[in-house]
């Protein structure tokens, strides 16, 4: 490519990025996987943000941004914006190396959260993650990272992922539907068959971490994902209630049944830290973690509490850039406590 001052929609991304490596930023920014799969990376960039049903002309803008002031997007130093690499791009699943179901027995307890705030975590470590977001009829997780671009598709037919700010790859059912509000009334069966192609027909590429966010409960999407896809290991989350604690223990015997560890247990909404005092309230009664870790067999890793500010960047799509305490060890617990206890993938998956 010829010495350019300005990037124009019939340049070619692979070669953009090859170029100008600050541009794989502004990319993720706008969600564009593309950047980082060998085939769809071969388009134009007027192709690929077609593809990915964004508007042109501001992704364009901030390209040509980052060209002359490559501080306007700051440089984030995490795993998902790291160069792939080469040959792994169009990997389906034989390149994600572990694979973690988080689970829950109960809706309302925040999974999607300690999903998210794991994700991010791990990536912020320099682990690459992926997000499949399998509460098909609840999703949550565009909402959470703000990402307005929608899934391209390869001439094969297989998913190309949305990429968040920070270079997470999510493929989330939100995202084939017209708009947030639109109702997704499907019986078990397609269910647990939208989560085996999400798995299967996904470029998820290199990854370290693919997390899987279950629907509440022990219903058949997660005895699908427990049956169909590799698990190395399952996290847990409840709150503080008895009657979630009770709950919960359901999905204690499920994986019990369908022999995966249980390799680590959050609880969420632990407590509210008064601003003015610093005193903790247990507005859901004491903490149950430490019980509630000891039935699953597995180790406690982090107690988190209600936040606002988490609350309110959530419903910005802004999850990324939040930090507290409690989430950053999270992730770090996680390495430390869960990761020698997952097991090996051996399951073959069909269908």
């Amino acid at each position: 490519m010829e010495e350019t001052s300005t990037i124009t929609p019939d340049m070619v991304i692979k070669q953009v990025v090859e170029k100008y490596p600050d541009t794989i930023r502004v990319f993720a920014k706008h969600g564009l996987g593309c950047v980082t799969c060998s085939i769809a990376a071969l388009d134009t960039i007027e192709h690929g943000v077609r593809r990915h049903k964004l508007e042109l002309e501001p992704v364009l803008a901030d390209l040509n941004l980052i060209l002359r002031e490559p501080s306007a997007i700051p440089e984030v130093l995490t795993g998902g914006l790291k160069p792939p690499t080469p040959g792994t791009e169009t990997a389906t699943t034989d390149k994600i190396k572990k694979i973690i179901a988080i689970i829950s027995g109960k809706g309302g307890v925040g999974k999607s959260y300690v999903t998210s705030a794991l994700a991010i975590g791990l990536n912020r470590l320099g682990y690459r993650v992926g997000i499949l977001d399998a509460d098909i009829t609840g999703p949550s997780m565009p909402r959470t990272f703000g990402t307005e671009a929608r899934p391209a598709q390869a001439e094969d037919g297989k998913i190309i992922p949305v990429m968040t700010a920070q270079g997470i790859k999510i493929i989330s059912s939100l995202y084939f539907v017209k708009g947030e509000d639109e109702a997704i009334i499907w019986r078990g069966p397609l269910i647990g068959k939208m989560i085996k192609d999400f798995y299967n027909q996904t470029f998820w590429g290199e990854l370290d971490y693919l997390l899987i966010d279950l629907p509440p409960g022990t219903s058949d999407a997660a005895i699908t994902i427990m049956q169909s896809v590799p698990t190395n290991g399952i996290i847990l989350v409840g709150t503080p209630q008895m009657l979630a604690m009770s709950i919960v223990k359901k999905a204690i015997r499920l994986a019990e049944r369908m022999h995966t560890p249980i390799v680590g247990v959050v609880e969420n909404m632990s407590y509210l830290m008064l601003p003015d005092s610093g005193k903790k309230l247990h507005l859901f009664g004491q903490s149950q973690g430490e019980a509630l870790a000891e039935a699953a067999g597995g180790p406690l890793l982090a107690c988190l509490p209600i936040d606002p500010r988490a609350a309110e960047m959530i419903d910005n799509g802004q999850l990324e850039e939040y930090h507290s305490l409690e989430t950053d060890a999270l992730a770090g617990n996680f390495m430390v406590e869960s990761v020698p206890l997952l097991k090996s993938r051996t399951l073959a998956i069909t269908g």
